[in-house]
């Protein structure tokens, strides 16, 4: 029989308490067992979740992890759970290293974990640690006796050799559980990605784990296989002085290799909101983003020890690099063995990097110029694919000059509108060709028109017509489309500002002018939309809501023709 913790007997409870607050998350809790499957040399790890759902909770029943490395003996599976017990401690080589992981991860996530454990040729062996209130012997780690795994999960672990290790009672569960197992699975895919490249496979409720890559290089395992494979721009090799206590030789250096990538052209090309806004499929290219959990937090410095990750991220102050959105296209990969432990400050619990303030300088001053390079031509990249868009657009008829407006509106949350709730997105899509575009726009641009009617909540039209209107709407399922009538005074003075505001060299007089003419008009374009809710019925019977909002744009647009007439007016007067 064994203990779990070391600690005078009186002072159990408070020992087993502290032993549970450590930095750990689910994730890297998790993920301790996966390194000593992996230490293992284990093929195939297979881990499931079960959990029940009480109205709008999801509690974890178990979490139970199989694997079919080498196994462990009764002599070792007793002392498995013992706190600093390790048959690799400080083995500088694999991706374990202290000893205490494990237990650590058990302990901060749950009361009883329970192990079964063969070796090739051997038979199961069991033991358990449980450290439930109730149960006075909880520092005691029983003697491991011959047991078969439940029948149910004996499947999960080798047939000839492995390791089964089943987590219950979760009392310090932090999310919903398919929150958490969503979330595990992400980071699974990203902190082992090297090992699974390399044949390791990863199940997680039948499900197999995929490859996430924010280096962008090795597409084959990801969710999808055929994506085309970022660029290796650059490779750097520092030598490095190896932590004093393994060092072989005196003075010993081993290299620490620093890669800096670029993701391709294809998923990129439409980077930043306003090429993405602009891209004619972009709920499409939404979903792309999504499914490969690219995003503007996907970006940062990847840390690796031993081909495994131990931090990804926005890193504290990095001497002159400044992350921003477009970084999440660059791959900045920092690799280590674990013979630089301690220039990288590794937690025993690995859980986070922090490089040595001279090495973090060294490296940053090695790759900051090829990752500005890197930037501007990001940013080459997308001014270039922006104005082949536009281009394109030309071509097909369906610039309209509003886009920016357009842009902004598309990148704002959504909501159903209410005015075409029951009425079918095809139908209204119809309706608004036929109301806002003319014969010529009909016959040379109707698929081009009605995708982007489609994909964008507003879209202004410039048209003319007789009549006091200065704009009229068709509602689509999105939002709408205006047609500005250019015809009217509004669009006459606000064409007439812009010229004059964009001269080339334009007289500074006529631009404060223009200026003072602009932010009258505004209020204008304000008090006479007042004016028209001033004229609204209140005890009026609103039969059809489309009629009703008809006649109030019409009262408005009457309203402004009157009052820029006085607009004019007035500008007429002050020339005399």
């Amino acid at each position: 029989m064994g203990t779990l913790i070391s600690a005078d007997q009186t002072l159990i409870d408070q020992q087993i308490k502290s032993e549970r607050e450590t930095d750990f998350d689910s994730n890297s809790a998790y993920g301790e067992i996966i390194d000593n499957s992996i230490q293992a040399n284990a093929k195939n790890i297979n881990i499931i979740f079960d959990y029940k759902v009480n109205r709008n909770s999801e509690k974890l029943n178990f979490v139970a992890f199989g694997d079919d490395g080498e196994g462990m003996d009764s002599d070792i599976i007793e002392k498995c759970l013992t706190s600093g017990f390790s048959t690799r401690y400080n083995d500088r080589e694999g991706i374990g290293r202290f000893g205490v992981g494990m237990t650590k991860a058990f302990l901060n996530q749950c009361l009883v974990c329970k192990i079964y454990s063969k070796k090739k040729d051997g038979f199961w062996n069991y033991t358990f640690a449980d450290i439930s209130p109730e149960n006075k012997n909880k520092n005691e780690i029983p003697k491991a006796i011959k047991k078969n795994p439940p029948e149910e999960l004996i499947n999960l672990s080798g047939k000839e050799s492995g390791t089964l290790i089943i987590w219950e009672k979760h009392d310090k569960q932090d999310s919903n559980a398919t929150t958490i197992i969503e979330d595990f699975r992400i980071w699974s895919g990203r902190v082992y990605r090297k090992f699974i490249d390399n044949g390791l496979k990863i199940l997680i409720n039948n499900s197999l784990v995929k490859t996430i890559d924010p280096t962008f290089l090795n597409p084959k395992n990801s969710t999808y296989p055929d994506d085309p494979s970022g660029e290796l721009i650059k490779e750097f090799k520092i030598s490095w002085p190896v932590d004093k206590e393994k060092q072989i030789k005196p003075d010993q250096h081993e290299d620490i290799i620093v890669k800096v990538s670029l993701a391709p052209l294809e998923l990129r090309k439409v980077s930043g909101d306003q090429a993405r806004s602009l891209h004619p499929d972009t709920p499409k290219y939404k979903k792309m983003m999504q499914d490969r959990n690219i995003n503007e937090d996907f970006q940062g410095i990847l840390i690796m020890r031993n081909d495994r990750e131990v931090f990804f991220g926005i890193p504290y102050p990095w001497k002159g690099l400044k992350f921003e959105p477009l970084m999440r296209w660059i791959g900045i990969e920092i690799n280590f063995k674990a013979h630089h432990d301690k220039w990288f400050t590794v937690k025993n619990i690995k859980v986070g990097a922090k490089p040595a303030l001279l090495l973090k300088e060294t490296i940053s001053d090695m790759i900051r110029p090829t990752v500005n390079n890197l930037l501007n031509k990001i940013k080459e990249d997308q001014e270039n694919e922006l104005s082949k868009y536009i281009s394109q657009q030309k071509e097909a008829g369906i610039l309209s000059g509003h886009e920016e407006a357009e842009n902004i509106a598309k990148n704002q949350t959504r909501t159903k509108s209410n005015l075409t709730k029951n009425k079918a997105e095809e139908e209204l899509t119809e309706k608004a060709i036929n109301e806002r575009l003319d014969d010529e726009q009909k016959r040379i641009a109707r698929a081009a028109w009605e995708a982007k009617f489609k994909s964008q909540p507003f879209t202004i039209l410039d048209s003319e017509w007789k009549g006091p209107d200065f704009m009229q709407i068709s509602h689509t399922k999105t939002g709408a489309v205006m047609s500005y009538n250019l015809s009217h005074p509004l669009h006459k003075i606000i064409s007439r500002t812009a010229i004059n505001m964009m001269k080339e060299n334009p007289d500074i007089d006529l631009l404060k002018k223009e200026a003072k003419q602009l932010k009258t008009l505004i209020d204008l374009i304000l008090m006479c939309y007042l004016e028209a809710e001033h004229r609204v019925d209140p005890e009026q019977e609103i039969v059809n809501v489309e009629d009703f909002l008809e006649d109030l744009r019409a009262n408005w647009s009457n309203f402004l023709k009157r009052y820029l007439r006085d607009l004019d007016n007035i500008d007429d007067s002050q020339k005399h």
